[in-house]
């Protein structure tokens, strides 16, 4: 399970923009909102949240990959998150960076976005 290979800090892969099967990936023109990606059983599920700070993902929505669709309905679902993260954390913002070692530390990613 994804959460807990995360949680127990095993390799996992990650990008900061869309990239086909990633584990953890930042979601393009949307205000640092992260998904994390269920892959198995398929259609597998999304689970859309935000980093407090390094290595502190909460997770604010889950979805069925089905329910999320298309692109439309998977960004509007996705930009709602923005409003869960206002409404529970009011006035904390969350973890802003062009640097993945500031969401992540340690080894236990895999940068898809760098050439290995």
């Amino acid at each position: 399970m994804i959460v807990a290979r995360y949680l127990a800090g095993h390799l996992m892969t990650v990008s900061r923009r869309s990239a086909p099967r990633v584990d953890l990936e930042k979601l393009e023109n949307i205000d640092e909102i992260w998904a994390l990606c269920f892959r198995k059983p398929k259609p597998g599920w999304r689970l859309f949240g935000r980093f407090l700070a390094q290595d502190i993902f909460l997770g604010l929505r889950m979805y069925d990959r089905n329910e999320l669709g298309s692109v439309e309905n998977y960004t509007r679902l996705a930009e709602e998150t923005v409003g869960d993260w206002d409404a529970r954390f009011k006035g904390i913002p969350p973890l802003r960076s062009n640097n993945l070692t500031d969401y992540l530390s340690g080894e236990m990613y895999r940068d898809v976005d760098e050439p290995i």
